[in-house]
């Protein structure tokens, strides 16, 4: 299917085909008639991909930072190629859009096949032949309205919920700065409201479009603002100011105050500065506030993904409810868009679309759409080939079939950058959206790129199989992978649930496949070093790992007891099977500690683990998010029979030496095994390494489960 994407490098605009969306549940699938453009949202994605690396960190500070904590943890040079990655991941565009239902997820009701809806959300309502959007951010179009009309549903949820903070009440003056295409829904919704509309902009032709249409009175942005407005106000000033104009300065803060009465309210909607003088804004006593997107539930993943309704009494309009209400405006004629759809292009010249947004101000786009003519089925459309820009390994066929499934960061920054220079056939790439697929498939010289598990599962010429998915489904692919006859690599953790578990257990059993789990740290070039020091120990080992991974908010997806298992077996699992694989003898029995919280209804996220060894070994893991991100992440510390040894950060070992301690550090940077490990899994796939001891990866998986299952019940009793 064809999808439109950004390119953060140039701020280019480009048409790719990818794979169709797979139907999921919880999502509907949807074949697009219309999408929207938005003037100010993807304007300013492109604005930032045509700025220089330096306007690039101005502009996201929040990266750049983390790219800073990134280049501290593991090196300049691991920095610096996450961000170039980054750049050269395409950007998917689009956010509102209109179309028919091809097929509905479980737990979707009140939806069918055949039926028209209107869809928002970032990263899924996008400008594409095929959609997947969730069921509260897809609702029915009524049949007094056109797709055409309906695909501004989105835009007029935010501008309605705009006007539900600021609070109107009829007879009230409304004073809009910016008029775009959402201050310019603004303008129509508060008349439809009953209040005296006022716009405001710099753009003589904008406002001429509010006065002719009658949507209220128009003045063009200059010094006299302020007294016309206080002139139509019967010199009061206005009783609300919505500002939706875009701007890097506070000018539009500022003249709201200007324009306000004596406790007057402003909200802002667009990009604006939002720097309030203090004598105006304090001595009218003004209230300032801020409108999210489309309302209540905006961000929130239970409500936008897992399809949690807040209740109607306590929160009568939510995203799904601002988007049904603004199309009921559109069905009653209280609102008029004819006006503002004054460009539609054929999806496949979606670069023409873009720069009718910044034409001549007399010629210059408003509502500026996309079409979607019919096209094959969506099920033609989940696997596209792709063009092999490289060999994928110097004997062709004769290496491993290796195909990935998952396309998500860890994939794009850490496992597929390390099959350059190794020894096999590269396949697929699948992914549930279909355009991280692509863009990584084309970009490591992959064969196909798929939205389906079926495509990999049923190619011949696929041996081995990388599952770099999120934790819900590993256990499932492995299985289906194993049943299907091919090596499987799967990111941690392996299973969420023991019965997941022995389902896994027992495909492999069946198929005799090799299975490798993503405990990485074990092939870590230093934690090698570390365990040869006591390689000929005779003693018993003391080991203890202190892990201080930081605080995560309780909405983070590793907390979600379906899709990330906690942090115990989304992270804790590699320092559990680091100390069983140090030491080197069987498990005998364990100790779980959570730390004690305020709540008893947050998630755990500290926890001590005590491990005993058949042998006399005692091992200790602290899993801690109550430290200081300036101290090391990860600490492990041993000592047998007089040799001692600490591992920091997986690029500092200190081992004695003859007069003091001898370290080893990795400056550019921390190499924790993954190469080595993909190596491995590829040669032991291959049948030109040894097999994989898959019970030790299958013991430390089953020992994160028992750990997780025991904090829960302590901390929870």
């Amino acid at each position: 299917m064809r999808q439109v994407v950004a390119n953060l490098r140039d701020g280019s605009i480009e048409v790719r085909e990818v794979p169709a969306p797979v139907g999921r549940p919880g999502f509907v699938l949807v074949r697009n008639t219309f999408s929207l453009i938005s003037a100010g949202t993807e304007s300013a994605t492109l604005q930032l991909g045509r700025k220089n690396p330096f306007g690039k960190a101005l502009a996201r500070p929040e990266q750049a930072l983390k790219l800073i904590e990134l280049a501290r943890a593991q090196g300049p040079l691991t920095a610096y190629q996450v961000a170039q990655r980054a750049l050269d991941m395409p950007v998917a565009l689009g956010y509102s859009c209109a179309g028919v239902v091809e097929a509905v997820g479980a737990d979707c009701q009140g939806l069918q096949p055949g039926q028209r809806v209107a869809c928002a959300g970032q990263g899924w309502a996008s400008h594409a032949d095929f959609v997947s959007v969730p069921r509260r951010l897809c609702v029915p179009i009524p049949d007094a309205v056109s797709d055409e009309h309906a695909a501004f549903a989105t835009v007029g949820a935010i501008a309605l919920q705009s006007l539900r903070i600021a609070e109107t009440r009829l007879g009230e003056t409304v004073v809009v700065i910016g008029l775009g295409l959402v201050g310019l829904l603004v303008c129509q919704l508060a008349r439809a409201n009953g209040c005296r509309v006022i716009g405001v902009d710099i753009d003589p032709h904008r406002v001429a479009l509010l006065r002719e249409n009658g949507w209220g009175d128009a003045i063009e942005a200059g010094d006299a603002v302020a007294g016309m407005v206080h002139g139509l106000t019967a010199g009061h000033g206005a009783d609300a100011v919505i500002i939706t104009a875009a701007t890097d300065d506070a000018g539009p803060v500022e003249l709201a105050g200007e324009l306000c009465r004596r406790k007057g309210r402003v909200v802002v909607v667009g990009r604006t500065l939002m720097h309030a003088p203090r004598e105006t804004y304090l001595f009218k006593e003004l209230s300032l506030h801020t409108s999210m997107a489309y309302g209540p539930g905006t961000g929130d993943p239970g409500y936008e993904v897992d399809g949690h309704d807040y209740p109607l009494g306590y929160v009568r309009f939510t995203e799904e409810r601002n988007l049904a209400a603004f199309l009921d405006q559109l069905a009653l004629r209280n609102i008029d868009l004819t006006p503002l759809a004054t460009h539609r292009f054929a999806v496949s010249n979606a670069a023409d679309a873009f720069a009718a947004l910044g034409s001549a101000a007399e010629a210059r786009g408003i509502g500026v759409l996309l079409t979607y003519a019919g096209g094959p089925p969506v099920a033609t459309q989940r696997r596209v080939p792709c063009v092999q820009v490289k060999p994928s390994s110097s004997n062709g066929n004769a290496e491993p079939g290796l195909s990935v499934i998952g396309a998500g960061s860890f994939a794009t920054h850490e496992f597929l950058p390390l099959l350059k220079g190794m020894r096999v056939h590269l396949r697929g790439v699948v992914s549930q959206t279909g355009l991280r697929a692509q863009a990584l498939a084309q970009r490591h010289g992959f064969a196909f790129a798929a939205s389906e598990l079926a495509a990999v599962l049923e190619d011949d010429s696929t041996d081995a199989v990388l599952v770099l998915t999120r934790h819900d489904s590993h256990a499932e692919i492995a299985r289906q992978v194993l049943e299907a006859g091919k090596h499987v690599f799967v990111e941690k953790p392996l299973a969420l649930d023991g019965p997941s578990l022995e389902a896994v257990i027992n495909a492999q059993a069946r198929s005799g496949k090799q299975v490798m789990v993503g405990f990485n740290r074990r092939y870590a070039p230093l934690a090698v070093r570390m365990k040869a020091g006591f390689q000929a120990r005779s003693q018993p080992m003391f080991v203890n790992y202190l892990a201080n991974v930081g605080a995560r908010p309780a909405e983070h997806w590793l907390h979600h007891p379906r899709e990330g298992g906690g942090v115990i077996l989304g992270e804790g699992c590699h320092h559990l099977d680091f100390c069983c694989w140090l030491v080197g003898a069987p498990l005998t029995d364990f100790h779980v500690a959570p730390l004690g919280q305020s709540r008893r209804d947050t998630p755990v996220e500290s926890v001590a683990v005590t491990l005993r060894f058949a042998d006399g070994s005692v091992a200790t893991v602290s899993y801690l998010s109550n430290g200081n991100p300036r101290f090391p992440t990860e600490t492990v510390e041993a000592c047998s029979g007089g040799h001692q040894a600490r591992l920091i950060d997986f690029k500092t070992l200190e081992t004695p030496g003859r007069w003091w301690r001898h370290k080893t550090t990795a400056r550019l940077a921390v190499d924790k095994g993954h190469r080595a490990q993909l190596a491995a899994f590829l040669a032991a796939a291959a049948g030109t390494g040894p097999a994989i001891g898959v019970d030790g990866y299958f013991a430390s998986s089953r020992l994160a489960i028992e750990v997780s299952d025991r904090a829960t019940v302590d901390r929870n009793p």
